[in-house]
């Protein structure tokens, strides 16, 4: 897991959108990455319980047989939890010859031990909660437990994106990772040899997920906080065409690359665009696969539909809201809107889609570049430094530059993104001249003061060429105002009595 990769990706999270904002466009995490990459169950039902702990201790030894001493101090107030290494201190081996009542309690034991460490995890990384454990009261209970980490996960990013001190991201990394070392270079490991993986008979369930195709990768040992500045340059000049938007395959041919692909990855593909609630105890987060259509390979509206994602939502916290613990009944409208999704999907039969089109893309990223920030490396210099006159000795005192002067390692990302600014405004300007130059008239704008136009001369000129028709406009540059200091082989010969020729004249 590369920490810094993740970080710099972090910063691009909107909680208003549930999508990473890049120059690319928007992306996120979708269902269809839960099931490519965890194979977790999007059908059933959502993963909302009463979450009181009253007795929590008594409920837990009812489950398990044990349960964490309480604190000496009646008065100490202490979580509903169990810390990682008290689970692994009691139950790290199912004892020999056991009979079947202990070995289910392994197991439950077992299962929570890694909902708590990989799905669920909190941004402190030693506790396990107990609502997970009463979530597997009953082994079989049929929960959406792939909507619910990635609920989860949207939730952690929501709060990580906006911390501004000391503090880590929980939720499922592993899903974050895979998912972004398959699109984005940005951090990507290198896939060391590939390893085999060991196979069992008629048993289809353990086949591996997309995931296994990342299983040995190398490992980032370089400084953290270097290779966390490199990383947010990275990410500020990626490009569309430098994106993987489709890793698990063309939209008909999605697993096919990876022939011993879980069958379990594959089968809820219906559901991977259902725009739904997703619930996980307390949260409620939105779904809202519209906005990264180009993930799926198809057509992207533009603008996409707004979705309230309801800022009320987002205030719901079990540490902030301890009063309130009957959350079925609390999110019971969006526990029914998300089981009416469901059943809309089964019911939908085959659902024509639009393929992928390239201009209504770029029509999209248009849009999407004026709306919202792309950018979080400050630009080398500000927009106005080309305007007449260039001040050089001013602009000498940049920031920029005086780290350049120093010897210091300088952002090729805030230099980039100045002269893609540069290059984007010249060539609007352009095309609003040879827009006018087709209608006879003087072309205003800031290009005004970088042409002239003769007085005897026709704007466009027609030039036959058989029975089409092309024009040659008659604009002519002209210099600046004040030409700039010019250095002349004078100056060498006067050297020490006169730096610069201060005019043309």
């Amino acid at each position: 897991m590369n920490a810094a990769a993740l970080t710099a990706l972090v910063d691009r999270w909107r909680p208003e959108t549930r999508t990473f904002h890049l120059r690319a466009g928007e992306m996120t995490p979708t269902l269809q990455d839960v099931s490519m990459i965890l194979a977790l169950p999007i059908q059933g039902e959502p993963l909302c319980m009463n979450t009181a702990s009253d007795g929590w201790r008594q409920q837990m030894e009812a489950l398990i047989g044990m349960a964490p001493p309480a604190p000496e101090d009646p008065k100490d107030r202490t979580p509903a939890d169990a810390s990682f290494s008290w689970i692994r201190t009691h139950f790290g081996e199912c004892p020999e010859g056991a009979d079947r009542d202990t070995v289910k309690t392994y197991i439950r034991v077992y299962l929570w031990y890694m909902l708590s460490r990989t799905l669920f995890a909190d941004s402190g990384g030693k506790l396990a909660h107990w609502c997970w454990l009463k979530a597997l009261t009953v082994l079989e209970h049929p929960w959406s437990w792939g909507t619910s980490a990635l609920a989860y996960l949207y939730r952690q990013l929501d709060e990580a994106c906006r911390r501004t001190g000391k503090g880590g991201i929980g939720g499922c990394l592993l899903l974050l990772s895979v998912w972004s070392w398959d699109r984005l270079s940005v951090g990507r490991p290198r896939i060391l040899n590939e390893r085999s993986w060991p196979h069992y008979r008629n048993n289809p369930n353990r086949e591996p997920t997309w995931a296994y195709l990342w299983e040995n990768v190398s490992e980032m040992t370089s400084d953290p906080m270097i290779m966390y500045k490199q990383y947010t340059e990275e990410l500020d000049t990626l490009t569309s065409e430098q994106v993987d938007w489709e890793p698990y395959g063309t939209y008909y041919r999605i697993g096919s690359a990876m022939t011993d692909l879980n069958h379990k990855c594959l089968e809820e593909a219906g559901f991977w665009r259902m725009r739904c609630p997703l619930i996980c105890m307390w949260l409620v987060e939105y779904h809202q696969p519209h906005r990264v259509m180009r993930q799926f390979g198809l057509y992207q509206e533009c603008p996409p539909q707004w979705q309230d994602t309801d800022h009320a939502l987002h205030r719901l916290d079990r540490q902030r809201q301890r009063k309130i613990t009957n959350w079925p009944e609390h999110h019971r409208i969006h526990v029914t809107a998300f089981q009416h999704c469901l059943e809309a999907v089964r019911l939908g039969g085959h659902v024509e889609v639009v393929p992928y089109d390239a201009a209504a893309f770029n029509n999209y990223l248009q849009w999407f570049h004026e709306s919202t920030r792309i950018e979080l490396v400050n630009h080398a210099y500000d927009e106005d430094i080309l305007e007449d006159p260039i001040a050089f000795d001013e602009v000498a005192q940049s920031q920029y530059d005086r780290a350049a002067r120093k010897g210091r390692s300088t952002s090729i990302a805030s230099s980039l993104n100045f002269v893609w600014t540069e290059i984007q405004k010249t060539a609007d300007d352009c095309e609003v001249i040879w827009d006018q130059s087709h209608r006879d008239e003087k072309p205003v704008g800031p290009m005004r003061h970088f042409i002239k136009i003769p007085d005897d001369t026709i704007l466009s000129q027609s030039i036959s060429r058989g029975k089409k028709q092309a024009t040659r406009s008659a604009y002519q540059l002209k210099p600046r105002g004040n030409a700039p200091n010019r250095y002349t082989p004078e100056d060498y010969v006067n050297r020490g009595k006169k730096a610069v020729i201060e005019s043309d004249e």
